[in-house]
């Protein structure tokens, strides 16, 4: 049995699919683009044109990844299913006995890819082009952006059972002052400690400066007392572990998030709200693979007026979407539920939606 019908047909539909999708992102980015344009006309007073094209340029990436793709691969796999339904096509595969599941394969693999070229390309590409805009932005207005803020009085539990105690750390310099470090084995006593006035990290290691270190036995007693200009340490603990990130998680790498709500917990503090809101980063991607096979498993209905119907359903669709992920990261946030079933509560919703309305399709 075949997975997918012949190449003729498999580029055919792919290809009719594909026009309506980018002709639905073009239509939705020009929507926006006037939209923002229209909320930020005062501020733009004070720039050139140049400078809002550049602007517009560097938001581009964010306003596809997040406000078009979902409507965009939404109306696209109604849209199309609908018209190969009306013209018979697909009826005409049928009757040769082709599976329906053959029939729209290449248009399942096409979600596929959409999904997860989308979670690529929002990693790769829109995380980085936002931290552009907005250092734009601050070099138009004359200030530096920093994406990390400065700290005081902190508390860090750190890698190899070590905790931190800082009186200050400067983000950009990557700079701890008045640090004190503990080290504990796995029966909780302490056999190492650190005071130092300064660290540096060096881009693989804490470097203290003008400090003692102390080595302590299994009983409590002084084993090792050094003073110190400087000690090279084998301290790998992140920078990013230290600082308070200026940016919300929705726009860090996964790597970086990942880090981030790491950091979170290992300090005590409330992560939950950041956690869910990370997976529902992650699962935005995989909702438009599920969307593409509801919107061919709803367009393979017999519809008057496709383009009309399939409008209706993507508003539909979407509105309910927003509602679900919404309660997802309510009950997520407040920890009524794990954080990352709140965050992918649209996709399970979805899924399940999904597979039920494929092995009901009839054409």
């Amino acid at each position: 049995m075949k997975i997918f019908p012949g190449k003729t047909y498999s580029f055919f539909v792919v290809r009719e699919f594909l026009k309506v999708f980018f002709v639905s992102i073009l239509f939705i980015m020009g929507l926006s683009f006037i939209v923002r344009t229209l909320q930020q006309v005062d501020a733009f007073k004070r720039y050139s044109l140049i400078n809002i094209i550049i602007i517009r340029l560097l938001e581009a990436p964010e306003i596809i990844s997040r406000e078009c793709l979902l409507a965009s691969s939404m109306f696209a796999s109604v849209y199309t299913m609908s018209i190969l339904t009306r013209n018979r096509e697909i009826l005409a595969l049928r009757s040769c006995g082709i599976s329906i599941y053959t029939v729209i394969s290449p248009l399942i693999l096409l979600g596929f890819i959409i999904a997860l070229s989308s979670l690529i390309f929002e990693d790769q590409v829109v995380v980085k082009t936002i931290k552009m805009e907005k250092r734009y932005r601050a070099k138009l207005a004359g200030l530096e952006k920093n994406f990390y803020r400065d700290r005081f009085d902190l508390i860090v539990f750190g890698e190899n059972n070590r905790v931190f105690r800082i009186d200050r750390y400067f983000s950009k310099l990557k700079v701890m002052k008045g640090i004190l470090v503990l080290r504990k084995d796995e029966k909780g006593r302490i056999v190492e400690r650190i005071d130092a006035d300064e660290a540096k990290w060096d881009g693989r290691r804490w470097i203290f400066y003008n400090g003692v270190r102390r080595v302590f036995g299994d009983d409590g007693e002084l084993v090792e007392e050094d003073l110190f200009k400087e000690f090279k340490s084998d301290i790998k603990d992140s920078p990013s572990s230290f600082a308070r990130p200026a940016i919300s998680v929705d726009n860090m790498g996964i790597k970086e998030g990942y880090e981030y709500i790491r950091a979170l917990k290992k300090m005590g503090l409330p992560y939950k709200k950041d956690e869910t809101k990370f997976h529902r980063r992650i699962a935005r991607s995989a909702t438009l693979f599920f969307v593409i096979l509801i919107g061919l498993s709803l367009g393979s209905m017999d519809f008057k007026n496709s383009l009309v119907i399939s409008f209706s359903l993507t508003l539909g669709i979407i509105l309910v979407f927003f509602f679900i992920i919404e309660i997802g990261y309510t009950f997520g946030s407040t920890g009524k539920i794990p954080p990352v079933v709140g965050g992918w509560l649209g996709d399970i919703v979805f899924s399940i939606v999904s597979v039920y309305l494929m092995n009901r399709i009839r054409v």
